[in-house]
């Protein structure tokens, strides 16, 4: 039995250290009773910074859906006070939790908290003696491995290939924002990046593959109903049925006919001038920029979302309440995009201009299922308080130079930016106020500079209007009526 052996050689070892009750944990909890595989968990054996004592894998899909914290004493998490401080100091603090983090386990040796990401326990187990007490409901049951398992039922590796965090966010039961936006954590955006134009990428590739054969296959047909057309000469009723024919197959096959007789030939044509000459290489270049392209747009509503420049519909409440206005195409992800990039489009229109890496979108089940994995991630943070530095450095995460040089300079990052900030109310205009002060002055308007200079720094002195970015919760016109006001 699997139990008893770890609590036999945890008391063997006695209170040791954190890092010693790993093993045990490993061989006996998570692998023989939870199911996980030594390649579906890992362990943070040097004390790694940043990193999970131990991180369990889903089964389905590889993520880090579980993040564990090793305590030794078990009174560091039976105590809810301790509780809370570790919480805060180490599992916050240094950042376990992850885009991809579903639950957090805390662990001491006879101790055993599934907590959700707001630290709220969902599963509490003790072992006591000879029987395992469930904190929350009082229940107790000898201590067996099938009954300990019973209790961490969450957290199996059967548990993970279910996908639950999934099923909760498509319901919109899954709070999001849980991650705040801040330098320290830019390099976890980045991942979810990766990972987004990854999976974009794959996609993509395979289905420009099966378009091109299709339309290969397309043009072969059109090009013999042109010789059947061609040979029918005057007569009416044959060309009739054979134009009706090229009519319906020009309608069925309407994506690829744009795609590789009018799009990717301008695109060809107008990549030609930044150097670009192999076949494959255009390919390339094309396929990531659409991907670039759809994670942009993705991105740009997430941003609006937190602003409160329109409501939530891919993220937190959003697609739950999708599930409900639907009844046929609840996992269509390509639909509920679609609603949200046209409610943001009047934000920034450039960006929703019909382009020609818009092809992908006519896509399957697989790409529904890419889109949720996506949009499940960047659901965790939250964009609220970001200001113009802050998210200049994401673009530049998002899309370094080197790549920009190597794609086209496609949507930039100050483009991005500038757009966003003014609409979502949170730019600090101080940097522009104080240009326009050294303009009058420029000028000879060194009155009308003096009382601008005076209302403002009068205002930054009383400190009743402030943005975001400097403390306060006011929008950027707030603070302008603020200045202007003062300055009457």
């Amino acid at each position: 039995m699997s139990l008893k052996k770890y609590i036999a050689e945890i008391d063997s070892l006695g209170a040791v250290s954190e890092t010693a009750l790993y093993t045990p944990l490993a061989t006996h909890i998570f692998s023989k009773i939870l199911h996980y595989s030594p390649k579906h968990y890992a362990i943070n054996k040097y004390g790694a910074k940043g990193t999970p004592d131990v991180r369990l894998f889903s089964g389905e899909d590889n993520s880090e859906w579980i993040v564990c914290e090793v305590k030794l004493a078990d009174d560091d998490l039976r105590r809810e006070s301790n509780r809370r401080r570790i919480w805060k100091d180490q599992v916050l603090q240094r950042g376990y939790i992850r885009a991809e983090t579903f639950y957090v386990l805390l662990c001491a040796p006879r101790t055993f908290y599934i907590c959700d990401l707001n630290g709220e326990v969902l599963e509490g187990v003790h072992i006591e003696d000879s029987e395992l007490l469930e904190v929350n409901s009082g229940a107790r049951l000898p201590a067996t491995d099938p009954n300990l398992r019973h209790f961490l039922d969450r957290v199996t590796f059967e548990a993970s290939l279910e996908r639950p965090q999934y099923e909760r966010f498509r319901r919109g039961e899954l709070p999001g924002g849980y991650i705040p936006l801040t330098p320290e954590t830019i390099e976890n955006l980045q991942e979810t990046f990766n990972f987004a134009l990854r999976k974009l990428r794959t996609y993509c590739s395979q289905q420009f593959e099966l378009l091109k054969q299709e339309y290969a296959q397309a043009g072969a047909q059109l090009a013999e109903f042109e010789r059947r057309l061609e040979g029918a000469g005057s007569d009416e009723k044959p060309r009739k049925k054979i134009l009706a024919r090229i009519y319906r197959l020009k309608r069925k096959h309407a994506l690829v006919l744009q795609l590789f007789g009018v799009d990717y030939p301008q695109f060809k044509h107008d990549q030609t001038y930044a150097g670009t000459e192999k076949e494959e290489h255009f390919e390339d270049i094309f396929i990531t920029n659409t991907a670039y392209v759809a994670l942009s747009r993705l991105f740009f509503v997430r941003i609006c979302e937190d602003a409160g420049l329109t409501t939530r519909k891919i993220s937190h409440q959003g697609p739950g309440i999708w599930q409900r206005f639907v009844q046929h195409i609840k996992k269509r992800y390509q639909d509920l995009i679609e609603v949200a990039f046209k409610d943001v489009a009047h934000i920034y229109p450039q960006l929703f201009e019909t382009t020609v890496f818009d092809w992908y979108g006519a896509g399957n089940r697989e790409l529904d299922d890419i889109l949720e994995r996506i949009l499940f991630r960047l659901n965790a943070f939250s964009f609220k308080d970001v200001n113009r530095d802050l998210l200049g450095s994401i673009y530049q995460y998002f899309r370094p130079e080197t790549e920009r040089k190597r794609l086209g300079e496609y949507y930039t990052a100050e483009e991005m930016v500038d757009y966003a900030l003014p609409q979502t109310g949170i730019a600090n205009p101080t940097a522009l106020l104080q240009s326009a002060i050294l303009m009058l002055r420029h000028i000879d308007e060194r009155s009308a500079a003096d009382n601008v200079e005076t209302a403002m720094l009068t205002g930054f002195e009383e400190g009743n209007v402030r943005t975001r970015d400097i403390g306060g919760t006011a929008k950027t016109a707030e603070f302008a009526d603020a200045i202007i006001q003062k300055i009457r």
